[in-house]
């Protein structure tokens, strides 16, 4: 059996403090229609350190593996994990509340003998500080940052680099106005709402990815300006939020956020509206088994997606186009809370 290179003993190791730690991992992709197993954790913990502060955490664990010995079919021995935090901290004192969200997923499938993949890489951080003027409406600021931990690939091909760390990474801030009819829902609108996309990756700032404007070159390919790292917007953001249960077995987690840029160089751009809707779902099916699904969906002009074809048999790249984005996982299996 071939060794295993540095990388993949690193992807390993990540694994195995993911299990040390009550996490909970999204299974990935699969070999075919082989069969796996799965091994799914879940726990809940609630604290409250005073009469104020509210803190909660939730950390799961997916694991999927993959074991092929003289296999007639083909197919290919792997390990797929991802681990993800979900951590609150929110304050709620007179008039004032003060609430925060850290997300955290991190999943890798390690092969045999191929390359490890990347499943899932997430790292977000939300606050909203709001002053109660009325009895469901708040004057709120609101800030969420959001970005990746490792490098991602333009699969099949792993030699081109698409995002990195900070490349891209969103800084959003806004000031508004909150309403929450009932506890579990938030609508939030705010006209004056900032935007800045980072893109500290040097070569995918000279492309200009992720809109940021790209590098200058003379006709010989040549860099004379460097492509710019960082992209600045301004305009109008609204953010719908429901978490809370639909009954006493479902658990929902919905998040869409809207945002427009006032002020696009591009004058038709200006009416663009950019989407990124997150949705989790956790069904209870019964004391031990869960069930779990999750979906995001991505509109935004900015960010070009690549088109493929078969030419010779050959799943070729043809060219870049702006496209609805969706990603969709589910998982089953067995479940303990503590």
């Amino acid at each position: 059996m071939r060794q295993f290179s540095l990388t993949k003993r690193i992807y390993s190791l990540v694994l195995l403090l993911l299990l040390v730690l009550p996490v909970k991992l999204y299974a990935g992709e699969k070999d075919g229609e082989l069969e796996a197993i799965i091994i799914h954790i879940d726990s809940i913990k609630k604290y409250d350190s005073t009469v104020f502060w509210k803190f909660e955490g939730r950390t799961r664990l997916n694991i999927n593996t993959i074991v092929l010995s003289y296999w007639s079919d083909g197919g290919e021995s792997s390990l797929t994990g991802a681990g993800s935090i979900d951590l609150s901290a929110n304050y709620l004192k007179g008039k004032i509340k003060f609430e925060n969200n850290f997300q955290s997923v991190l999943g890798v499938q390690v092969f045999q003998y191929s390359k490890t993949k990347k499943t899932e890489d997430k790292l977000n951080f939300s606050s909203i500080l709001g002053l109660q003027f009325s009895e469901k409406w708040y004057y709120s600021f609101n800030t969420n940052f959001s970005t990746q931990y490792i490098q991602g690939f333009a699969y099949p091909n792993d030699s081109v680099v698409v995002s990195d760390f900070l490349a891209p990474g969103y800084l959003n801030m806004s000031l508004g106005i909150e309403y929450k009819p009932i506890k579990y829902l938030s609508l939030y609108a705010s006209p004056l709402a900032g935007k800045i996309t980072f893109v500290q990756n040097q070569n995918l700032a000279n492309e200009g990815k992720y809109g940021v404007t790209p590098a200058l070159v003379d006709t010989l390919g040549n860099i004379l300006v460097p492509g710019k790292t960082h992209k600045s917007e301004f305009g109008f953001s609204i953010i719908a939020k429901y978490k809370g249960k639909i009954n006493k077995s479902i658990d929902l987690n919905t998040k869409l956020m809207l945002y427009n840029n006032y002020l696009d160089p591009e004058i038709a751009n200006r009416w663009n509206v950019d989407v990124d809707w997150e949705t989790w779902l956790d069904m209870a099916i019964n004391k031990f088994i869960v069930a779990n699904i999750y979906v995001r969906t991505i509109y935004d002009h900015n960010i070009k997606v690549p088109v493929f074809d078969l030419i010779n048999g050959q799943r070729t790249k043809v060219g870049e186009t702006v496209h609805l984005q969706t990603k969709q996982n589910f998982g089953l299996g067995l479940a303990f809370k503590f």
